[in-house]
């Protein structure tokens, strides 16, 4: 709210000829221009000295105050005319209603940082203080390993953004990607078969942390037979399965003009 320090004004109660528009302004934290605009609007009316200077008297004052309090409610400049001037119960009800958008503005603003809040801890530990307890290790060593790329940050506010229910849907289509390449690779689905390619595809779009393109996908592929924890995930689903799923990306990434002897997490 704005406050006044009249031991900083020329204004006092044997001196009463009142204030200049610059103090008002200082006063105030109101442009000169603004006050100048609220008194052709007709919502100020100060006085003039015998030299045709504006002289703001402590009844202007009080009425700038009130001016301010429902301007910050966001009550707009022709409604403030009439308000200024009203009988208590029209005053009271404009209140009311300001407070309530205030409040709901103030509910929305609480979330907003519990959101930031959340955001930055994903991003810099890998977590959110409500998981922090319950950290799988992995999170840990894939904030260590992609912490500082930009796939990294889309991670993050993917993870603090995504609803419980739409995360278990894409868990779920994972999954269900995950079984249709043990199927092909059980059938003898070849590496490079249109059928190979249109699964590599499949599977870079079920990958929803963050947007993957094809040579990244190549990376990954890599991870999956180097990484023992990641070799044993898709090998326990289908044996071999990591080795197959590492060829039919490579094969499919070829066919886009991939290098593969000098891919790039890009």
């Amino acid at each position: 709210m704005h406050g006044t320090n009249a031991a900083n004004t020329r204004w006092t109660p044997d001196k009463p000829f009142g204030l200049t528009i610059g103090e008002v302004s200082m006063m105030f934290h109101v442009s000169v221009r603004m006050l100048r605009h609220w008194e052709d609007l007709g919502l100020l009316t100060p006085a003039r000295d015998a030299s045709g200077y504006r002289v703001y008297c402590p009844g202007d004052l009080n009425r700038l105050r009130r001016l301010l309090v429902y301007k910050e409610l966001g009550v707009p400049a022709t409604r403030i005319g009439r308000l200024l001037d009203a009988p208590a119960p029209v005053v009271i009800k404009e209140l009311k209603a300001g407070r309530t958008n205030l409040e709901k503005k103030l509910r929305h603003l609480q979330q907003t940082l519990e959101n930031i809040n959340r955001l930055i801890d994903m991003a810099e530990k890998g977590t959110t203080m409500a998981n922090a307890e319950t950290l799988d290790p992995r999170q840990s060593e894939a904030k260590d390993r992609w912490g500082d790329t930009k796939q990294w940050m889309e991670f993050a506010e993917r993870q603090t953004t995504m609803d419980g229910k739409t995360k278990m849907q894409k868990e779920q289509r994972m999954r269900d990607v995950e079984a249709k390449l043990a199927d092909a690779k059980r059938r003898g689905v070849e590496p490079g078969s249109d059928e190979a390619n249109a699964f590599a595809e499949e599977h870079r779009a079920s990958l929803y942390y963050y947007e993957v393109s094809p040579s990244m996908q190549v990376c990954l592929g890599r991870l999956y037979v180097a990484d023992q924890r990641f070799k044993k995930h898709y090998d326990d689903i289908e044996p071999g399965l990591a080795q197959w799923l590492h060829d039919i990306i490579d094969a499919n990434a070829k066919t886009q003009g991939i290098d593969l002897d000098n891919v790039q997490w890009e």
